[in-house]
């Protein structure tokens, strides 16, 4: 009997070793507890103060590319230019034609609103706006500038070159002969 009571004190001095073991183990694991939060709880301090600078990094980076609408250069503007302006999807401009009224209805630059040279400045009070910027093409183009920027509309620019320089750049038209076929022999 000897043997076997000497076998149960070992396997209950083994356990006891484990339950030693394991206690010493866990011990230290709970002394390592407030380190490893503090070193957490920093981590995420450091992080936290990372997010501002990434996001302003991520809106620097997104909107870079992004190009800018073209603007009004001058008193007198290319056909050019305002074909860059409308292709860009510009809707902060006007397009005014101050040819004769038949002249606007056989053809005319696509969106352009017809405005009687005698009906500048007065006329206009309900049919432009101050801010927005106007396009002036006809053969009294140059005055009906000059009278509006006197009337206070500041982004007032004449096309040089009119409907014929819009044309000549395959700007679209509208109209009576905009949209007639040439007549086959």
């Amino acid at each position: 009997m000897t043997n076997f009571s000497d076998q149960a004190d070992n396997a209950a001095n083994q356990v006891a070793d484990q339950a030693e073991n394991l206690t010493n183990r866990v011990e230290a694991a709970a002394s390592q507890v407030p380190e490893r939060a503090e070193e957490l709880s920093q981590k995420a301090d450091d992080a936290s103060r990372q997010v501002p600078d990434q996001i302003e990094s991520a809106k620097d980076t997104i909107t870079k590319p992004l190009p800018t609408p073209p603007s009004m250069s001058a008193s007198q503007a290319s056909a050019e230019e305002l074909l860059k302006r409308l292709q860009w999807g510009e809707p902060a401009l006007t397009i005014v034609d101050v040819r004769s009224r038949e002249a606007f209805n056989d053809e005319r630059i696509t969106g352009a609103v017809p405005i009687s040279i005698d009906q500048i400045p007065e006329g206009v009070e309900s049919t432009l706006e101050r801010k927005r910027d106007i396009y002036i093409y006809g053969d009294s183009a140059d005055q009906a500038a000059s009278q509006l920027r006197q009337a206070g509309y500041a982004n007032v620019a004449v096309l040089q070159g009119g409907l014929s320089a819009w044309k000549g750049i395959d700007g679209p038209t509208e109209g009576i002969k905009a949209f007639s076929s040439p007549v086959s022999a």
